[in-house]
């Protein structure tokens, strides 16, 4: 007789606990928060020889988030044509810290894309990469080399 209470109880108890999971992730408020991220430029090559002298480069920084199979651009900035070897070099840094609001790391993924275009006397080369940022992770920081 105690076997089968102790059964009905343990059912009971685990019908209860996954109606309440699925009531406070349904109507249950939101945590949000707000996500930090720093970028960096830096040339970590050296771009001081002659066949550098007239190459370029420009960067695109896009942070985007992904909610329901949607995206939506929250942030992006271009850094402007610059000559391979104004970049600044390692130790000293070109770059800014943004702040995103609001973000439901339940629901929403942050994401972090930048795009590097390099021209050298019309010759054109792009490079994309990007990161996510992480769920629970309110600081990031992206380093960009160019």
């Amino acid at each position: 007789m105690k076997k089968i209470i102790l059964e009905i109880m343990i059912a009971l108890t685990l019908q209860a606990a996954a109606l309440h999971t699925f009531f406070a992730n349904t109507f249950g408020v939101e945590k949000t928060t707000n996500k930090e991220i720093s970028f960096s430029i830096t040339r970590d090559t050296n771009y001081n020889q002659k066949v550098y002298d007239m190459a370029t480069a420009s960067v695109r920084v896009v942070i985007f988030k992904v909610s329901n199979h949607k995206q939506t651009i929250l942030w992006t900035k271009a850094y402007g044509n610059m000559l391979l070897k104004n970049f600044p070099v390692n130790g000293q840094v070109m770059g800014e810290t943004v702040t995103i609001r609001n973000i439901s790391d339940r629901k929403e993924k942050l994401f972090v894309t930048y795009m590097v275009t390099y021209n050298n006397k019309g010759s054109v080369m792009e490079l994309q990469n990007g990161t996510t940022v992480s769920k629970g992770v309110t600081q990031n920081k992206v380093e960009i080399n160019i």
